[in-house]
């Protein structure tokens, strides 16, 4: 293991001339915000934090995080307008204004991406004003903890998760932030002890670094039904691993365990999903022998974590309505970029004209259930008695063809995403099995389709 180890460390680890190019870009960066804040006539000041200030960058994944701090007195209002206005004037013509709590700008400078961030420099993280207030707080937390070799491990552990498929806790991936990778080392001391205690880990496992709940059973309690808890040390009332969904959980456990078994690099660098060519998509899908549909429209114009939960969302409502009418889905899923994509496969795309309606046992009174059956118009059969003793209408399905229900969902777009639904209002296209194929062009569906319709965890690609 160590030897594998020692081998990722030296492909994932920043260079010397990768950490020159970045110090060089990250101090130029402050330098230009705190030039701005002065011209502008402001008191704040600019604070570089993140992985590149912690030194926990992956080689390929330079980000650099400029957050602008505001005296706490200010109002919300005055904050996004004083803090846009230094954004802009350091990024210019080029910056991108973006929303999430609220909004910052994003830029390009030697090739890096910049984030400038307004937030407002609270004295207690655990009075904060804005959900960005805290990152000031967890830089100045781990960076007085870390060590060169911690940070290593931190290297690690980040490479270990991406190639498992679950690093990055934005809303579209629900996985594990690098916030939260830092606070594991700190905690186990090592990326292999991390592994060895997270392959026993079960639903509802709490690590809390600093102790704030004597018994886990009340972490458990005030962070409840969340598979993993990490109490994050800079304020106890927030768990930092909220952002794991159970099933991505699930898989970096599935990932230390198979890893403790036999250890490999294919756990940090898996074979990439091989893409599909016309025919190739033709073959699979004559081979699972379902029915593929594709909902398509126009995303909206809403950042990531705005959009995703709107199409998983949407996702749901549109599948419920299906198995309540009595199909059954095999899997769904949900992809954007320039276009959305909501994929629904089911078994079989055309049902019988008949259903059955089961009614009470023998020792139950069936009136009610046999006059509402006897008077609604859509009895073919009964009532009569199955073998089990209950009472059973045979009654005309409403629905019988998949895509007209799904047509029918599309019009009344009951409980979708609210963006989502004013732009599948403004058109969409449902596109079926192997016409799916004009859709590979689009720019990385091809990669979401191949992995969908071949779908296995990553190391055993």
């Amino acid at each position: 293991m160590s030897e594998i180890l020692a081998t990722v460390l030296k492909r994932v680890k920043p260079t010397a001339a990768d950490i020159r190019l970045v110090d060089e870009v990250a101090s130029e960066v402050i330098r230009r915000t705190s030039e701005a804040i002065s011209k502008l006539g402001f008191t704040a000041k600019p604070m570089l934090v993140g992985s590149v200030a912690r030194g926990t960058w992956l080689r390929q994944d330079p980000d650099i995080d400029v957050f602008i701090l505001f005296e706490e007195t200010l109002t919300r209002e005055e904050l996004e307008r004083r803090g846009l206005a230094v954004a802009r004037e350091v990024a210019g013509p080029a910056g991108e204004e973006k929303f999430a709590e609220h909004p910052y700008v994003t830029m390009k400078f030697r090739g890096l991406d910049i984030d400038l961030v307004p937030c407002f420099d609270v004295t207690d993280p655990k009075m904060i004003k804005s959900a960005v207030d805290r990152s000031p707080h967890h830089q100045r937390y781990v960076k007085s903890r870390l060590t060169p070799q911690l940070a290593d491990e931190v290297l690690l552990l980040k490479q270990f998760a991406s190639g498992s498929g679950v690093y990055g806790a934005e809303l579209k991936k629900q996985g594990f932030s690098g916030y939260l990778c830092e606070l594991l080392i700190l905690h186990y001391g090592s990326f292999s002890r991390l592994v060895e205690e997270a392959s026993k880990w079960v639903p509802g496992e709490v690590v809390d670094i600093l102790s704030y709940y004597p018994e886990k059973s009340e972490a458990r309690l005030i962070f409840e039904n969340q598979p993993l808890v990490v109490v994050d040390p800079v304020d106890p009332h927030r768990n930092a691993a909220a952002a794991v969904s159970l099933q991505n959980f699930s898989i970096f456990v599935r990932a230390c365990q198979d890893f403790l078994d036999k250890p490999g690099l294919r756990f940090f660098f898996p074979r990439p999903v091989r893409l599909l060519t016309p025919a190739g998509l033709g073959r699979i899908l004559r081979r699972r022998g379902t029915k593929l549909f594709c909902i398509v429209f126009r995303s909206p114009l809403v950042v990531p974590d705005v959009l995703y939960p709107q199409l998983r969302k949407t996702e749901r409502a549109i599948v419920t309505r299906l198995v309540q009418e009595g199909f059954e889905v095999l899997r769904s899923d949900v992809w954007s970029n320039a276009k959305s994509v909501i994929l629904v496969e089911l078994s079989v795309s055309k049902l019988p004209g008949v259903k059955t309606r089961v009614g009470p046992p023998p020792n139950i009174s069936a009136k009610d259930f046999v006059q509402e059956h006897l008077g609604s118009g859509k009895c073919l059969a009964g009532p009569m008695v199955d073998a089990a003793g209950r009472v059973v209408f045979e009654v005309k399905r409403e629905w019988t063809d998949a895509l007209a229900l799904i047509k029918d969902t599309m019009a009344q777009r009951i409980s979708f995403g609210k963006h989502v639904s004013e732009s599948i209002a403004q058109g969409y296209r449902i596109i079926e099995g192997e016409s799916l194929k004009r859709l590979l062009r689009e720019r990385g569906f091809n990669e979401f389709l191949a992995e969908y319709l071949t779908r296995k965890l990553p190391w055993y690609r």
